[in-house]
Formats: structure tokens, C-alpha cells, sequence
């Protein structure tokens, strides 16, 4: 087995050693030898839970083979024998790379024994779907390895499988010491959670009720944007003005003519007694103010018609009426509005 495929394998067993998984080795050989000497001293005590992850940083910091088969050593004491396995295996790869055929043989013995007291886990996907994903105590278990049993240290798996529009789906699977599990993992069922969604959702079936108006109001009842309104306001007032302009030029214009007509009657042709003269004035005092007027008031109507007529269109209604069928033999619902 190559170096890169036990690489791979260590990355199958889910309770593989954490230096494996942490940065590059900080070449810090001072600080490895003192923790490899304490690992020893754990070690020799019985105390591998602690040696363990002294040997593994040890390692990290200044990788060699004597560490890493000392490593090996640990994880099989503590039980994990799939993890002592695949770095037995290394330690031998290794050891033959260098010439070391003494500890090559040690390492694949060791090895050939634990191979024998692996435990393992197969997981089965039984219907594939789009974008189905499987993990194993929270690592991708890609396509590949569904089916094939996978040496794990023994312990608990969590087993999840989750896809687009599928409930998730998980399992735990206790391992144990040389045991062989097997776990299936079954078809999703869809997932039928409701989704949020904004607007009104009309559903019943109403029975027959005369003279009743189920109606829903509209979601918007002033759709008339507030510069429509004041523009529209505006031209209101100038019409008005306009209105009472044309009045008033109307009542001088005929307030002129009177005048008038009691000045002619002062005058016989050209020539006029004296109390025609300020009858004169007044009738032409009034006509102007009769110009004036119509002359203001017309151009104020004008612009109030501008002005509602340039105004922003209201916006159409777009809330929807919902009522109840009434006199039908089935029931139901007619919904009706704008957009």
C-alpha cells in the first residue's frame, strides 16, 4: 500500500490523530524531544490516554520514525486499532524508504496482527437522489466508499444523509472492538414544510348565506400617490379662483353696461348736460375691471386644468375580493380585483 493511499484510508477513519490534521510541522526539535521523553515516561506508567496526544505533537513538530512508531503503539494500547493500523503501516513505509529492515518487519507484523481485530462500518445508500450527500460523524462519505467497509476505531458513528427537498435523515451505529456494522440509509422522504410566503391565502368552502358580504378588503386601499393628491389639490383651488374671476368680470361687465346706457341717456347726439360725465367714468371704470376680471379668471381655470390633467395617474387597486358563492348547488369561492 502506498504512502498516499493509507493517506486516504487515514482519512476514512473518523477517530484518526489530530497532529495529522493540524498545520505543517513547526520544526521544533527541542520541544519535541521533551515531549516525546514525557510521552515515554506516560507510557511506561500505563498512562497511554495521556502519551497519546504528546506522541502526536512530538511528531508534528519534528516528524521521525522512531515517534511515529511509538505512536502506533499508543493508539493500539488505547483501542484504536484502525488508527495504529494504518500507522503501522506507515511506520513500515517508511522504515523500508530508509533502510531500516528491522523496523520495517516490527511495523508489518504488528500491523498483520491488528488487520485481523479491525472493526468496520459499511454505509448503503439504497435510492440515490440529486444531490445527495452522506456524512459519517460529520465527514463527506463520498460515492465511492458507499457499500465497502471502512476500518474504524471502535465507538459511535454518527450516519446523516440529507438532499435539496428531502427531510434529513440520521442514524447512530455503535462499533464495536472487531466488529462489522452495517448501516442503510433509505430513501428520503420529501420534505413538505410549508413555505412563507407574504399575500392573502383564501380557502374554505362557505355555505349558502344570503344577503352576507365575506369580502376581504383590499391590501390597498389608497393607491393614489401623495404628489397626485396635492397637484389635483392645487388645481382645484386655481379653478375655483378662476370661477369667481369670470363672476366677478361678469357682474362689472354688466355693472358697465348700465352705466353706460344711464350716460347716453344724458346725451342727445354729441352733447351731454353735465351729470353725464361721471356716469362716463364709472361705465368705463367697470368695463375694465370687467377685462380684469374675465382676462384673470380665465387664465386661472386654465391652469387648474393643466394641472389636473398633467397629474400622476393613481395607481390601479391591487387587492383582491373574495365571496362566497351563494345559491350554488357545490359551494365556493369567486375572487376578483386589479392588477
Amino acid at each position: 500500500m502506498s504512502r498516499l493511499s493509507r493517506g486516504v484510508l487515514l482519512v476514512a477513519i473518523a477517530a484518526g490523530p489530530a497532529a495529522w490534521s493540524g498545520a505543517a510541522s513547526a520544526n521544533d526539535p527541542a520541544t519535541a524531544t521533551a515531549l516525546f521523553n514525557d510521552a515515554k515516561r506516560l507510557a511506561g506508567s500505563g498512562k497511554y490516554s495521556e502519551a497519546c496526544p504528546k506522541f502526536e505533537e512530538s511528531q508534528r513538530l519534528d516528524p521521525g520514525i522512531g515517534t511515529q512508531f511509538n505512536l502506533a503503539d499508543c493508539y493500539e494500547r488505547v483501542g484504536r486499532t484502525a488508527t495504529a493500523w494504518a500507522t503501522f503501516l506507515d511506520v513500515a513505509s517508511a522504515a523500508k524508504a530508509s533502510g531500516q529492515d528491522a523496523r520495517e518487519s516490527v511495523a508489518r507484523s504488528r500491523a498483520a496482527a491488528l488487520e485481523a481485530k479491525l472493526s468496520k462500518l459499511a454505509v448503503v445508500v439504497s435510492v440515490t437522489v440529486a444531490g445527495l450527500e452522506v456524512r459519517r460523524g460529520g465527514d463527506v462519505v463520498g460515492a465511492t466508499l458507499w457499500g465497502t467497509p471502512t476500518p474504524v476505531d471502535p465507538g459511535n458513528y454518527t450516519v446523516e444523509a440529507s438532499a435539496p427537498g428531502k427531510k434529513k435523515w440520521s442514524s447512530v451505529a455503535s462499533i464495536a472492538p472487531n466488529g462489522t456494522v452495517t448501516v442503510t440509509v433509505p430513501e428520503l422522504e420529501a420534505d413538505d414544510t410549508p413555505v412563507a410566503t407574504s399575500g392573502l391565502v383564501a380557502s374554505a368552502t362557505p355555505t349558502a348565506t344570503s344577503g352576507l358580504d365575506r369580502s376581504l378588503p383590499s391590501s390597498t386601499p389608497d393607491a393614489t400617490p401623495p404628489s397626485s393628491n396635492k397637484q389635483r389639490t392645487f388645481a382645484l383651488i386655481a379653478g375655483g379662483a378662476g370661477v369667481v374671476g369670470l363672476g366677478l368680470g361678469a357682474v362689472f361687465g354688466l355693472q358697465s353696461m348700465s352705466k353706460h346706457t344711464s350716460y347716453m341717456s344724458h346725451c342727445t347726439g354729441k352733447l351731454c348736460d353735465p351729470a353725464a360725465l361721471p356716469l362716463h367714468d364709472d361705465a368705463v371704470k367697470a368695463g375694465n375691471l370687467s377685462t380684469i376680471a374675465f382676462i384673470a379668471g380665465g387664465a386661472l381655470v386654465a391652469g387648474g386644468v393643466v394641472l389636473w390633467l398633467t397629474a400622476p395617474k393613481a395607481a390601479p387597486a391591487t387587492g383582491l375580493r373574495v365571496s362566497p358563492l351563494v345559491g350554488s348547488l357545490t359551494g365556493g369561492l369567486t375572487v376578483s380585483g386589479g392588477w
